[in-house]
């Protein structure tokens, strides 16, 4: 019997692991990273609080075309920024939800960065 490694498990495990050294407050909130095979999703949330302060992802009504590769990300990386300084949101800590920064989450964090967030 072959035993495969159950990969979503691991990433899970990570993004626990991480989110014991990272937490968003309302003057830095954490910008939350998620992707699909399809999509990719972001969002800007306060953990004190426990509220989500802007948010994106490759189903917006803004965003058009496959969600599912590095274009997509970068694009929806230049949202959620857009999103977040509307409301007066500059500085974030990322988090990049257990994912390799690598790929699509990479390209996400550098649209985001373009569309003027710091982190």
């Amino acid at each position: 019997m072959v035993n495969k490694p159950d990969s979503n498990k691991a990433r899970l495990h990570r993004h626990v692991r991480v989110r014991g050294k990272i937490s968003g407050t309302a003057e830095c909130p954490r910008l939350c990273v998620f992707r699909s095979n399809a999509n990719i999703y972001a969002q800007v949330i306060d953990d004190i609080k426990g509220v989500t302060l802007a948010e994106a992802s490759s189903l917006s009504p803004e965003f058009s075309g496959y969600g599912g590769n590095k274009a997509a990300a970068k694009e929806v990386g230049k949202l959620v920024a857009k999103r977040a300084i509307a409301k007066g949101i500059s500085e974030v800590v990322f988090d990049r939800g257990g994912y390799i920064y690598h790929g699509r989450v990479k390209e996400l964090a550098e649209g985001a960065r373009e569309g003027g967030l710091k982190f």
